[in-house]
């Protein structure tokens, strides 16, 4: 049986992981807080959805710093 990841990467998540990645760089939060600054960047998500695609950028952040080369 293949090991399924509990967080694969969404590609229509893209957006997101990228400013997740530059609220990452400016160091203004801890990132286990950032849901809240990806809300206000990103207002059509709802606060579920934000802790949803923060929890899967952070699971997935080395096969995603890979793949954009950040």
């Amino acid at each position: 049986m293949a090991d399924k990841k509990p967080y694969p990467i969404r590609e229509e998540w893209e957006e997101y992981y990228k400013v997740l990645e530059g609220i990452r760089r400016t160091g203004v939060v801890n990132m286990w807080g950032a849901g809240p600054y990806l809300k206000e960047f990103c207002p059509e998500l709802s606060e579920k959805e934000s802790g949803e695609i923060l929890c899967n950028w952070m699971t997935n952040y080395s096969e995603l710093a890979e793949k954009y080369k950040w």
